[in-house]
């Protein structure tokens, strides 16, 4: 069977000088028959520790999930009208990493269909936040899907706990209809979600990983809830499936080559994979993230997907990029096109994904899957594990403690700096005069392969949005390397895995704040606001355990948005 007979969307790989290399190391895997063994959970195509082996092979199995819920379609459906008829007119999805990222995918390259609810998605502890969707909904008419793999993830059993306690204070004992629980089987959650009465429960696979679950009910539920036909967005990812071997031998398989080309190309110092995308895509960047950057970095190797970065000219780009265009046939997006054309007659290899439309997403979700599976074993990774993210969790966790048994979290030490309001904490700073020299010496630490990773521990805005691009778009034009940016905790769950684990490149700049308008979490004696001020501190500590460059910067109360525009005109003369 060749893969060019089926119905998938077109890829071309522009490689240039490392076309050699990609070519040797396919003709290698195919040499080994790696299609037949990858689709047989051959565990040692990745690694060669017996340990490491097994649990491998018990997290494949995302590799059938499309086939296993193409039957379980008419029951998601019939779902979903169920929930319309019974007078709901919001749905909200709840949950981190791999649990909300399809659904906020979907949301924006789909429209809502007629049939379909509107779809919102709370994935921070930001107080802030979780006020901005309560004041969004009616709450009695609102559909709550709470989403954990583990069902013991904190922050999705935080927002179920202080939505149900509000219906419940509405709703009476009844407060359970408004809700649905998607998790695992024997998870903790599934009892706490039985005893309260939740109008439904869907059991995901064990086998399955949060990050490859895209295809299973985490991202099928809320699409189908949205509207969007599942059916065919399953039947894309099952062409893609037999493309890439799931029935026997392929002449070329489009998972196969993208994963040999990223794998080859990280190896070589091109490890900073830069998504260029339409306006209506921009959200697949999320969803990349999570799945290359937790897959990948560990064992201070890895590929650091790059979302939002802006796109410049050929000039402020270095030897560590590969840029990848994913868009649509039937959409010019000529800007993007041209600029990308000019990287590649740059040098810069170049991989461009040309989808029919939004229900190709089933079919480019499943490619990348198997594409960041085939890159970790380039690479000599186990893609299904995240040795550092516990890190992170368990710093929380400790200092969540001490909430509990003192009131409130413990001091920091003080900071370097404090000025216009701003104050400023970082590690060997020295005697510095102003907030500009702490900059300054922050930023001169950068060398040519490293990347700046914004952490903003904030709520969300579009005018924050649009700061924080220009304060990436300063430190490209200014010290050309790559800029990542996350909101916290939502990359704890996605990039925090490669910012610990992956190679010693990061400088990372953490934003915090304080929390005027905070929101008590219902039986527990702390607020949302401490518990994002402890994952804050808690990723700190993580970072400065695996030797990271870190900066924090606490806006303190001049607020969230004035204190981003001090930290750039201070940035400015900096970097002058």
């Amino acid at each position: 069977m060749d893969a060019s007979s089926l119905s998938i969307p077109a890829m071309t790989l522009q490689l240039g000088q490392y076309q050699a290399a990609v070519t040797a190391k396919l003709q290698d895997f195919n040499a080994r028959n790696f299609t037949a063994g990858f689709w047989q959970k051959q565990a040692d195509l990745w690694v060669q520790d017996a340990e490491a082996q097994q649990s491998l092979r018990s997290f494949m199995g995302w590799l059938r999930v499309a086939e296993t819920m193409l039957p379980r379609v008419g029951e998601i459906e019939e779902f979903a009208r169920e929930i319309k008829a019974a007078g709901f007119k919001h749905v909200v999805v709840m949950g981190m990493g791999g649990s909300t990222m399809t659904p906020i995918v979907f949301k924006q390259a789909f429209e809502r269909s007629a049939d379909g609810l509107p779809l919102l998605v709370l994935d921070t502890t930001n107080p802030g936040s979780v006020r901005e969707i309560e004041e969004a909904v009616s709450l009695p008419e609102t559909l709550f899907v709470v989403a954990s793999k583990s069902g013991t993830t904190a922050e999705p059993l935080a927002f179920g706990d202080y939505f149900y306690a509000r219906l419940k204070e509405l709703k009476g004992e009844k407060a359970g209809e408004n809700f649905v629980a998607i998790t695992d089987p024997g998870s903790k959650f599934v009892t706490q979600a039985t005893n309260e009465g939740y109008r439904r429960i869907f059991l995901n696979f064990a086998e399955v990983g949060g990050r490859f679950s895209a295809l299973s009910y985490f991202g099928l539920v809320p699409a189908a809830l949205y509207g969007i036909d599942i059916n065919t967005l399953l039947e894309r990812a099952i062409a893609m499936m037999r493309a890439t071997g799931s029935e026997g031998d392929v002449a070329h398989n489009p998972g196969l080559e993208l994963g040999v080309a990223l794998g080859v190309l990280a190896q070589q110092g091109r490890d900073k994979l830069t998504l260029v995308v339409p306006e209506n895509l921009t959200d697949l960047g999320l969803w990349l993230e999570q799945l290359i950057a937790e897959s990948t970095g560990k064992e201070d190797k890895g590929i650091l997907p790059v979302a939002g970065d802006p796109l410049g000219t050929p000039e402020v780009y270095g030897p560590d990029r590969v840029f990848v265009y994913v868009g649509y046939e039937n959409q010019p997006d000529e800007e993007n096109r041209r600029k990308v054309a000019a990287l590649e007659a740059a040098g810069h290899p170049v991989v461009t994904i040309l989808m029919r439309d939004a229900l190709d997403l089933g079919a480019e979700f499943f490619r990348w899957e198997v594409a960041t599976a085939v890159a970790s074993a380039v690479l000599e990774i186990n893609p299904f594990d995240q040795p550092n993210v516990q890190a992170a969790k368990t710093a929380t966790d400790q200092l969540m403690k001490v909430v509990v048994e003192r009131g409130s979290l413990p001091q920091t030490s003080a900071p370097v700096l404090t000025e216009n309001g701003l104050s400023y904490y970082t590690s060997g700073a020295g005697s510095t005069a102003t907030a500009a020299d702490v900059l300054k010496s922050f930023f001169g630490q950068a060398g040519t392969d490293n990347f700046l990773c914004i952490q903003a521990y904030l709520m969300e805005t579009p005018a924050l949005n649009a700061e924080l691009d220009e304060l990436r778009r300063l430190v490209q034009q200014r010290l050309h390397i790559a800029t990542a940016s996350g909101y916290g905790p939502r990359f704890l769950h996605s990039t925090g895995q490669y910012h610990k684990g992956g190679p010693n490149t990061g400088l990372f700049l953490q934003l915090t704040t304080d929390h005027a308008q905070d929101l008590p979490l219902p039986g527990r004696p702390y607020t949302f606001g401490t518990f994002q001020n402890a994952q804050a501190a808690g990723d700190l500590e993580a970072l400065h355990t695996a030797g990271r460059r870190t900066l924090r910067v606490h806006l303190g109360s001049v607020g969230e948005e004035a204190g981003v525009a001090q930290l750039l005109q201070d940035l400015r003369t900096a970097l002058a």
